[in-house]
């Protein structure tokens, strides 16, 4: 029977409907709820992914929504609720509350490290009664399912490398990266390190990211490395509270030093990115990087020396710019700042320059 384009609307038009772990369960005390249909992927979430889920709703944070159909089952003796989109959400609440896994350690949470029924009564009745809105189809095919995946894909924006990463990994290394980059938003922004569309689009985490890195593991190649690091510590990170003290003590050097960093070429990532491992092997040490260093805080003829190198290398860009010719000095930090500039060679000479220019 056809049915017109007018029709085909009505039908596939959701109802929106908020439902929470008590009605899964309840569902699935009835064999009223499918959480893993013929044409649904299988679940493929670890423990982080899902201890990730419950933290979310420990904390009152939004997910995103669930997207049901509804249909009589083959005897036509009852409803059958069946998950199109939400099976590992919906898996990973009723894992939780059938004491299935336990939620990762963390330093600031009252539920770091319990099961379920070791959370006090107030913390459970949070995960019970979270309302997880969903789309709710009634009665239709699993090819008008497949269709409407497909529109709503089409409008989807191509996700970068971090957007994928944030896709993939839940665990330490993932959290202790957006935190640092949502507690120094304002940093990014003051100083137009980022737009806000990048900050939107997690440029600030990737960036963040390749930061830690160089903490852990000296100078890195490009990007190459991000994603072994998320997946090495997704699962436990014992530098964690080293990374985050060194990082935030290097970003409050710089920020102390260099107040005009928005009006130079610093404000650039891949420059930022060396002056931060300049100043972070003055103060730490970077590994791999043959420079003396006391391995100590800047002191005020550092400080000075900083501000200066910032400013003169800045002019140095600006006269490149300009078609001024560049003295022999400066021509290897030209080279490595103007092309390939995330490779790990012109990394080094850049580290290299500021540092004996500026120390």
């Amino acid at each position: 029977m056809h049915v017109d384009a007018l029709e085909t609307v009505t039908l596939l038009k959701p109802d929106r409907a908020s439902y929470t772990a008590l009605d899964f369960l309840g569902w699935r005390e009835t064999n009223s709820l499918k959480v893993a249909p013929e044409f649904q992927r299988r679940s493929v979430w670890g423990r982080p992914a899902k201890a990730f889920l419950i933290d979310t709703l420990l904390r009152g944070l939004p997910v995103p929504p669930i997207y049901l159909r509804v249909r009589q089952d083959k005897q036509k003796s009852r409803l059958v609720r069946e998950v199109i989109d939400g099976q590992q959400r919906i898996s990973a609440v009723i894992d939780f509350i059938d004491g299935r896994f336990r939620l990762l350690p963390s330093s600031d949470a009252r539920w770091a490290s319990k099961e379920f029924d070791e959370l006090d009564e107030r913390d459970q009745d949070l995960i019970r009664t979270y309302p997880f809105f969903c789309e709710v189809f009634h009665s239709i095919s699993d090819a008008q399912v497949l269709e409407v995946f497909a529109r709503l894909n089409t409008y989807s924006v191509q996700l970068n490398a971090q957007e994928l990463r944030n896709g993939r990994y839940f665990g330490y290394f993932k959290q202790t990266a957006y935190g640092l980059a949502h507690e120094h938003v304002e940093f990014w922004r003051r100083n137009r390190i980022l737009t806000e569309q990048g900050i939107a689009r997690m440029q600030d985490a990737e960036l963040v990211s390749e930061l830690m890195i160089m903490e852990m593991d000296g100078l890195q190649d490009k990007k190459a490395s991000i994603n072994r690091f998320y997946a090495d510590h997704d699962d436990s990170f014992p530098e964690q509270q080293r990374v985050v003290d060194r990082f935030r003590a290097t970003i409050d050097a710089i920020a102390d030093a260099v107040d005009f960093l928005a009006e130079t070429e610093f404000r650039r990532r891949p420059l930022f990115y060396s002056l931060f491992g300049a100043v972070y092997h003055r103060r730490f040490g970077v590994s791999g990087v043959e420079l003396a260093t006391p391995k100590k805080p800047l002191n005020e003829n550092e400080r000075r020396g900083l501000r200066e190198t910032v400013a003169d290398l800045t002019e140095v860009l600006i006269q490149v710019r300009q078609d001024a010719p560049v003295p022999d000095r400066w021509v290897p930090f030209v080279n490595a700042s103007l092309s390939q500039t995330d490779n790990i060679q012109p990394r080094r000479t850049r580290l290299k320059q500021i540092y004996e220019l500026a120390f």
